[in-house]
C-alpha cells in the first residue's frame, strides 16, 4: 500500500513538474504543431491527388490500348493524362452545385480506396522502379556539377510551394481566387467578377480541389509536379533517341532557365500547358513512327488538355493537325481523316469549357469574339489594350529576342526571365532544325514537331506583343521555349565540329555555361534564403506572419478588412486581387472598374446610387495604383477620370487605411 502511495505521488510530482516547466518554458514544438500539422496535411493531399491522377490515367492509357508501353511513359503520360480528368471531374461538380468541403474528400478518399484495392500501388511500385533505375543510369554517368545544378532548382521549387502564396499576383487574381468563390458559392454561378474566371482553367479545377479539402499549398505542389513531369519527359525523349549526353545537356538547359523555380512553385497554371504541349508532339511523334492509332488518340487528349488551360494554347492543337498534313502528305485524305480524327478528340476535351461558358455566360469563348453576359464594347476596348504594343515597327520586331531575355518590358519581370543560353545558341539550333529533321527517323520527326511548334508559338507571342502591351509576357513563351531545350541541346553538342588544335570553341561555351548556370542557381538560392520557407513549413512562423512579411500591404488590407462588418460586401478601386480576403470582394479585375461606371452613369453622385442598388456597402481604394495607372503611358486613367474619381471618393466617408497608406477603405453612406 506505501508503495502505491509512493508510486503515484512521485508520478503527480513528476507531472506538476513537467508542466510547470513546459508552460514557462514553452518548447517550440508545442508552439509549432499547428503549422507543422498543416504543412503534413498539405503533403498528405498532394499525394492522394497526384496517387489518384496516376491511378486515374492508367485506365485511360488502358482503354487507348496503350497498356503495354515503356514503364517510363507509362508513369509520366499517366499522372499528367489523370491531372487532366481530375480537372474535368471538378467542372463537373462545380457545374452540379455540388462543390462541399464534405463531397470533395469523400469523392477523392474514396477514390483511394477504390484504387489501392484495384492493384495500383503494385503499377506505380513498378513504374517508379523503372523511372529510378533509367535516372540511376543517367546519373550515373554525369558529373558532381550537373547532378547538383539539376536536381536544386528542383529542390528550391519544392521548397517555395512550403509557403503561403501570396506572392504570385495572378494566384490572388484569379488562380486561387477563383476555385475559392467556387467553394464559397457551392458551385459555378454566373458572375461579373474577372473576365479571367470564364477562361479555360484546367488547372483551377484542379486547385478546387486542393482548397477544397483545406489545403492551399497543395495547388502549388500539383503545379510543381507538372514541372517536374515536363522536365522528366523531356529528358526521356532526348534519351530515347539522341542519348545519355544530350539528355543531360536537356536538363542542364532547364536548370538555367532563371524564373523557372519559382514560376513553377506557384499556383500558376503555366506548366500545365508546357506538360501538355509537350506531351501533344511526344505522343504525336509515337503515332508516326509506330503507326499505332492508340497514340493519336493520346496526342488528341493532350491538345484538349492544353486548350483546356488557356486560350493561348491554340497553336498546340493547330501544330498537330499541320504536322499530321505534313507527315502524311503523300495520301491526302488519310492525313484528312487523322487529323479530323486528333482534331475531333481535342475539341471534345475543350467542349467541356465551351460548354460552360455558352451556357452561363452566353458565349464560349467569353469573353472574347462576341462578348456575352456582362461584357460591352467599353470593356472588351479597355481589355484588349489595341494599340498599346511595340506596333510594326522593324528594329523593335527585330531585336524581340534580345528584349525578351534582357526583360526590362515585360509586364512580369520575375516570371518572366528566360536566361540568355537560348539566344546565344539560337544560330546554332536553327542550323539543328533546318538541316537535321528527315521524315524517315525519330529524330527527324521529333526536330519537325519541336521546331513547327516553336516557330508558330513565336510567332503568335509576337503579333500579340505587336498588338498589346499587356500581352509582353515571356513567361507565355514557355511551353515552347522548354521543349527548344531539346534542339538548343544538340545545338550545344555540334559545337564540337568546330573545335581546332589552336581554339577549342566547345571548351570556351562549355564554361561559359557553367558560369551561366552557377550563377542562376545562385541568385535562386538566395531567392529561397530570403523567403526561408522552412520557418513556415515547420510552423516556426505562422501563415499571417509569413504574409505581413513577403506583402505586407495585402496583409495590412486584411487585418483592416477583418475589422469591417461580417455582412459586408466591398468594391474594389484598382485593386485586381481578392483571394484570402475576409469579407465578400467584387475585385478590379482589369482596372476598369471605375472607368466603366463613370461611362455608364456619367456622375459622381449616380455611381454612387449605382453602388447601393447592387448592393456595397464599401469602397477599397488601391491608392498606388491610382498612381501608377496615372503613370501608365497608354493614359486610360484620363486626368477627367481622375477628377471624377476624386469628387466620388469625397462623398464617401473614409472609416479606415493601412499603416502604410497603400489601402483606404471608405463606407458608401
Amino acid at each position: 500500500m506505501k508503495r502505491s502511495v509512493v508510486i503515484i505521488s512521485f508520478l503527480l510530482w513528476t507531472g506538476i513538474i513537467l508542466a510547470a516547466y513546459y508552460v514557462v518554458q514553452k518548447p517550440t514544438l508545442l508552439n509549432a504543431v499547428a503549422g507543422l500539422a498543416d504543412t503534413l496535411w498539405t503533403l498528405f493531399i498532394s499525394s492522394l491527388l497526384l496517387f489518384n491522377s496516376y491511378g486515374i490515367g492508367i485506365r485511360a492509357l488502358n482503354f487507348l490500348g496503350l497498356k503495354s508501353i515503356d514503364a517510363v511513359d507509362h508513369f509520366l503520360l499517366s499522372c499528367g493524362i489523370g491531372l487532366g480528368i481530375l480537372g474535368l471531374l471538378g467542372l463537373g461538380f462545380s457545374a452540379a452545385q455540388i462543390t462541399r468541403i464534405q463531397i470533395l474528400t469523400g469523392i477523392q478518399l474514396g477514390l483511394t480506396s477504390f484504387l489501392i484495392l484495384s492493384n495500383v500501388p503494385v503499377e506505380l511500385k513498378n513504374d517508379l522502379k523503372a523511372l529510378a533505375a533509367n535516372l540511376n543510369l543517367s546519373f550515373s554517368q554525369y558529373s558532381l556539377f550537373t547532378k547538383v545544378v539539376v536536381i536544386l532548382p528542383f529542390v528550391f521549387s519544392f521548397l517555395l510551394t512550403l509557403v503561403p502564396p501570396f506572392e504570385a499576383f495572378d494566384v490572388l487574381l484569379y488562380h486561387l481566387a477563383q476555385p475559392a468563390r467556387i467553394l464559397q458559392d457551392g458551385g459555378l454561378r454566373a458572375m461579373d467578377v474577372a473576365p479571367q474566371f470564364w477562361f479555360p482553367n484546367l488547372t483551377e479545377n484542379i486547385y478546387l480541389w486542393t482548397l477544397g479539402m483545406g489545403s492551399e499549398r497543395a495547388a502549388q505542389i500539383i503545379h510543381l509536379s507538372w514541372a517536374i513531369l515536363s522536365a522528366l519527359l523531356l529528358w526521356h525523349w532526348a534519351v530515347r533517341i539522341w542519348g545519355m549526353e544530350i539528355g543531360r545537356k536537356t536538363l542542364l538547359l532547364l536548370a538555367a532557365i532563371p524564373s523557372l523555380p519559382l514560376l513553377a512553385s506557384w499556383a500558376y497554371a503555366d506548366m500545365a500547358l508546357v506538360f501538355y504541349a509537350t506531351a501533344m508532339l511526344y505522343t504525336l511523334t509515337f503515332f508516326e513512327s509506330t503507326k499505332s492509332s492508340g497514340w493519336l488518340r493520346l496526342a488528341g487528349i493532350m491538345a484538349g488538355f492544353a486548350m483546356a488551360v488557356k486560350y493561348t494554347s491554340f497553336t498546340v492543337p493547330l501544330t498537330g493537325g499541320l504536322l499530321i498534313l505534313l507527315w502524311r502528305r503523300k495520301s491526302f485524305s488519310q492525313a484528312l481523316t487523322y487529323a479530323a480524327h486528333f482534331s475531333l478528340i481535342a475539341l471534345i476535351i475543350v467542349s467541356a469549357w465551351y460548354a460552360r461558358n455558352a451556357i452561363v455566360m452566353g458565349n464560349p469563348f467569353y469573353p472574347f469574339v462576341f462578348g456575352g453576359r456582362y461584357w460591352d464594347s467599353f470593356r472588351a476596348e479597355w481589355y484588349a489594350g489595341a494599340g498599346t504594343g511595340i506596333g510594326w515597327d522593324v528594329l523593335q520586331i527585330v531585336s524581340l529576342p534580345l528584349t525578351a531575355v534582357l526583360g526590362y518590358r515585360d509586364q512580369n519581370f520575375f516570371d518572366g526571365r528566360i536566361g540568355p543560353l537560348f539566344l546565344i545558341l539560337a544560330p546554332f539550333t536553327l542550323w539543328i532544325l533546318l538541316s537535321r529533321p528527315r521524315q524517315d527517323s525519330d529524330g527527324g520527326l521529333s526536330l519537325q514537331a519541336i521546331g513547327i511548334f516553336s516557330a508558330l508559338s513565336f510567332a503568335a507571342w509576337t503579333l500579340g506583343v505587336i498588338n498589346s502591351l499587356s500581352l509582353w509576357q515571356t513567361r507565355l513563351l514557355f511551353p515552347a521555349l522548354i521543349p527548344f531545350a531539346i534542339p538548343t541541346a544538340l545545338a550545344w553538342h555540334m559545337l564540337k565540329q568546330f573545335d581546332t588544335s589552336r581554339l577549342k570553341i566547345s571548351f570556351l561555351v562549355n564554361a561559359m555555361i557553367v558560369i551561366v548556370i552557377t550563377l542562376t542557381i545562385f541568385d535562386n538560392a538566395m531567392l529561397v534564403l530570403g523567403r526561408n520557407p522552412l520557418v513556415v513549413a515547420f510552423g516556426l512562423q505562422s501563415r499571417e506572419g509569413y504574409i505581413a512579411r513577403i506583402n505586407p500591404s495585402y496583409a495590412a488590407l486584411m487585418q483592416v478588412m477583418d475589422e469591417l462588418p461580417a455582412d459586408a460586401h466591398v468594391y474594389s478601386l484598382l485593386e485586381p486581387r481578392s483571394y484570402g480576403l475576409p469579407r465578400r470582394t467584387h475585385p478590379d479585375a482589369v482596372n476598369f472598374n471605375f472607368a466603366h461606371d463613370l461611362h455608364l452613369y456619367k456622375t459622381p453622385s449616380d455611381i454612387i446610387q449605382h453602388w447601393k442598388m447592387e448592393g456595397y456597402t464599401h469602397v477599397i481604394v488601391y491608392e498606388r495604383g491610382i498612381k501608377l495607372e496615372a503613370e501608365n503611358p497608354s493614359n486610360v486613367l484620363t486626368l477627367t477620370r481622375q477628377a471624377a474619381l476624386r469628387e466620388t471618393l469625397e462623398r464617401l466617408e473614409l472609416i479606415n487605411q493601412t499603416p502604410d497608406k497603400v489601402y483606404t477603405i471608405y463606407r458608401i453612406p
